[in-house]
């Protein structure tokens, strides 16, 4: 569960064998329902008896807030603990993706505040009533229903932590290249990006291109900057790979393996041609 924090509390790189970060991704976000049996609406029919209109809350456990005041105030709080509770799943809501669950009291039981059972998710000809401090909505990976393979379920988990860390790792990545400076680094040739400014515009597709043309100089700029920024990610992608301790919280970009050209070409060359290419294609 993502948590407000103190800037100023970060513990150093050599304290934490995790990352340096807190995690700040919601992590329903990288959720896979590949891993589900049922769809949504399977799994809200299981309350249904042969014979009875009414549904029945359906029996899981979902990671709550033991604290049911400050869960709905601040469900970031630094203050909160959060267990995987035994709950009554009431609802579904197919636009938010989410699933309405009521936590059982200590007889193991579903009930409103007046002690009587909860049916069709609390809905009424009036409507639903406001949300009971027992109740939340929680996204499908915070929810175990107690029919599913609880096997599963934790590779579930897993699978979709383990792949909020690598997108915040890619993120952070990013972040301290677009950051590096630019300065003082060696320019592309001049001769190989007029080159491929020659060769980019007299293809057909391009030969009578307006925009192309009044756009040639604006493009300059931008291929001169991309070989700059891939310089830079040389180089980081050098410092990253020889002290991976230190950098744990980074995650380095898959490598594309590219089949290597008929005729060589000069390196400066080699990725002007990628940059004017890539965008060219945005054209």
């Amino acid at each position: 569960m993502p948590r407000h924090y103190d800037p100023d509390s970060m513990p150093p790189i050599e304290d934490t064998k995790d990352s340096v970060f807190p995690i700040y991704l919601p992590l329903q976000v990288f959720d896979n329902d590949e891993f589900d049996c049922r769809t949504p609406e399977e799994w809200m029919s299981l309350g249904l008896e042969p014979g009875s209109s009414d549904r029945k809350p359906v029996p899981g456990k979902a990671l709550l807030p033991t604290d049911d005041v400050l869960g709905h105030d601040d469900p970031k709080s630094q203050e909160l603990i959060y267990k995987w509770i035994d709950v009554g799943v009431l609802d579904y809501d197919k636009e938010t993706d989410l699933y309405l669950v009521h936590k059982t009291d200590e007889k193991g039981l579903v009930r409103d505040e007046e002690g009587r059972p909860i049916i069709n998710g609390g809905r009424t000809p009036e409507g639903r009533a406001p949300l009971l401090p027992c109740q939340y909505w929680v996204p499908r990976v915070c929810l175990q229903f107690l029919a599913e393979d609880p096997q599963v379920f934790a590779e579930r988990v897993a699978c979709a932590d383990s792949l909020r860390k690598r997108t915040q790792g890619l993120l952070m990545y990013h972040l301290y290249v677009d950051c590096m400076p630019t300065e003082g680094l060696d320019t592309i040739n001049e001769k190989s990006l007029q080159r491929v400014k020659r060769l980019a515009v007299q293809t057909p597709k391009m030969k009578d291109e307006k925009s192309m043309l009044d756009q040639i100089s604006t493009l300059e700029k931008e291929v001169k900057l991309d070989y700059k920024h891939t310089m830079n990610m040389i180089s980081f992608d050098r410092v990253v790979a020889s002290k991976p301790e230190m950098f744990s919280f980074v995650t380095l970009p898959d490598k594309e393996q590219k089949e290597a050209p008929e005729k060589g070409r000069g390196h400066s060359e080699a990725v002007c041609f990628l940059v004017f290419d890539r965008i060219r294609g945005l054209l």
